[in-house]
């Protein structure tokens, strides 16, 4: 795929060395989303501005032990997500992506934040997690975006932006119930009123496969009657509850039980069916 585009590529990479961090995405323009994620999957040394300019790879056994798996098959959970997000932030604000500060909640090494470089320029691109290992792995990869660590139960951010996005991927299929309600009313005192938050929940078919489907009668009852069903993992509390698990959450619970956020519209996709994409406007 990288030699249809190669004129391109190495024109982009003879202009980029001079080129203002606004100036970049504009470069990519005419590069398709699938091209440029696996260009920055192994950029080959024949572009070696562009290879100076993106962030290196963590290790394919790091990105296992983060996400479950790494490579193209990562990447193409990646650009499923980055596509539905896209689509919906037009279809549900009329701005352009281009122009919009953007905040990764729960950035991990940045993986998201790499597929972001297409359009918007570095600046306006934020990303907190409450893991120093993870922030300090976007650094040590040379992820360039305002970076800062958050609490594990936020009630504020270390930023003072408001943002046209927030999105959080793989965040709310871990929180606790607790943690979820404080998450989302930090974020919205984060959000412009025309933003758009978007994050990914668990639908109830997860506990099939959690754990082999050990507890899948047991989850699925719970996630029928309350509409959340969440297995804490093995850590300290804080302020009392285990914050950090496995976790499902119906629509009905969000309509029912979440007043600042109104749910826009949901989209899934046959890649990552386990990652239900929510669309939340600010209330």
């Amino acid at each position: 795929m990288l030699l249809m585009f190669e004129n391109e590529l190495r024109q982009i990479d003879r202009k980029i060395r001079k080129a203002q961090q606004d100036e970049i995405p504009n470069l990519f323009k005419r590069i398709p989303l699938e091209t440029f994620g696996k260009l920055l999957l192994d950029i080959p040394p024949r572009y070696p501005h562009i290879k100076a300019f993106f962030p290196t790879m963590p290790s394919n056994e790091k990105q296992d032990h983060w996400t479950g798996s790494h490579g193209e098959m990562l990447l193409g959970q990646s650009l499923a997500f980055m596509k539905t997000m896209l689509a919906g932030f037009g279809a549900s604000t009329g701005k352009k992506i281009e122009t919009a500060r953007i905040l990764d909640f729960g950035c991990g090494w940045g993986r998201m934040l790499r597929l972001c470089y297409k359009y918007v320029p570095v600046d306006n691109l934020f990303g907190v997690d409450p893991w120093d290992e993870s922030i300090n792995e976007c650094k040590n990869h040379g992820v360039k975006a305002n970076l800062a660590i958050s609490d594990w139960v936020p009630y504020s951010l270390p930023f003072e932006q408001k943002f046209e996005l927030i999105f959080a991927f793989s965040v709310f299929t871990h929180l606790s119930e607790k943690t979820t309600r404080i998450v989302l009313e930090t974020l919205r005192k984060y959000i412009q009123e025309d933003g758009l938050l978007v994050i990914t929940v668990r639908p109830k078919e997860y506990w099939h496969v959690h754990n082999q489907g050990a507890s899948e009668s047991k989850m699925m009852k719970v996630h029928d009657g309350k509409g959340y069903a969440f297995i804490p993992h093995e850590r300290p509390p804080v302020d009392g509850d285990i914050t950090y698990g496995d976790t499902s959450i119906s629509l009905e619970y969000f309509e029912k039980h979440i007043s600042n956020w109104k749910v826009e519209s949901v989209e899934f996709n046959e890649v990552d069916s386990n990652q239900v994409v929510f669309f939340l406007k600010p209330v």
